[in-house]
C-alpha cells in the first residue's frame, strides 16, 4: 500500500508521486480522496519516473466516473487550445526512430500529433513543428492522452526563441477566433 500525492489526473488515469513505485505492468486498486468523496478504480503501472508511477485506469464504475467528471469539471485546463495543423517532426531521444506527423492542436503547454504509431505514455522526445516558414523546436514528453488518433505531447524545456516563436503562433490563432 502507497499513501501518495497524485497529479496530472484525466479521465484515464493519473501520476502518483512516489520514491517507491510499483514495477511497470503491475496491476494496482487506486482510491483517491477529496474533501469526503472517494474516486476507486482498477489501474496498470503504465510507466515508472524518478519520482513516482504513471497509472492508466483499466475498470472504472459508472459512479466512480461520475466523481471523476466532477473533479476534473472544477479544474480548468492551465493553457488555451487552439485548433492548430502543422508538421511535426518528433524523435525519441536516444533513438534514431523519427516519426513525421501532423498537430492537431497546440497550447502553450504542449501539442497533440496525429500518429497511427503513437510513442508510449512518458517517452522523451524533440518536437519540431514547421508553420507559416518558422521552426519550433522543443523537448518534450508524451502525456498520458494517447489514443488510436495520436498522442499528447508535453513541452518540458523550450529555449527563449522558440519560446518566442511559439508565443506569435497562438497569438495569432487567438486573433483569427
Amino acid at each position: 500500500m502507497v499513501v501518495a500525492q497524485t497529479s496530472e489526473l484525466s479521465r484515464f488515469g493519473c501520476f502518483v508521486q512516489t520514491a517507491k513505485p510499483y514495477p511497470q505492468g503491475t496491476r494496482v486498486h487506486i482510491e483517491l480522496a477529496d474533501g469526503g468523496e472517494v474516486f476507486t478504480a482498477s489501474g496498470v503501472v503504465a510507466y515508472v519516473a524518478g519520482d513516482g508511477m504513471g497509472i492508466v485506469f483499466s475498470m472504472v464504475e459508472p459512479e466512480n466516473y461520475e466523481i471523476l467528471a466532477k473533479w476534473l469539471s472544477r479544474t480548468p485546463r492551465r493553457f488555451d487550445r487552439y485548433s492548430f495543423g502543422a508538421t511535426a517532426e518528433v524523435k525519441e531521444l536516444g533513438s534514431w526512430k523519427e516519426q513525421v506527423l501532423i498537430t492537431r492542436d497546440l497550447s502553450a503547454g504542449g501539442c497533440f500529433v496525429k500518429s497511427t504509431a503513437p510513442l508510449p505514455e512518458g517517452t522523451r522526445i524533440r518536437v519540431r513543428i514547421d508553420h507559416a516558414g518558422d521552426k519550433f523546436t522543443a523537448l518534450g514528453r508524451v502525456t498520458h492522452n494517447v489514443t488510436a488518433e495520436g498522442m499528447g505531447v508535453a513541452f518540458v524545456q523550450v529555449e527563449a526563441k522558440d519560446r518566442a516563436i511559439l508565443e506569435k503562433w497562438l497569438a495569432d490563432e487567438k486573433a483569427n477566433r
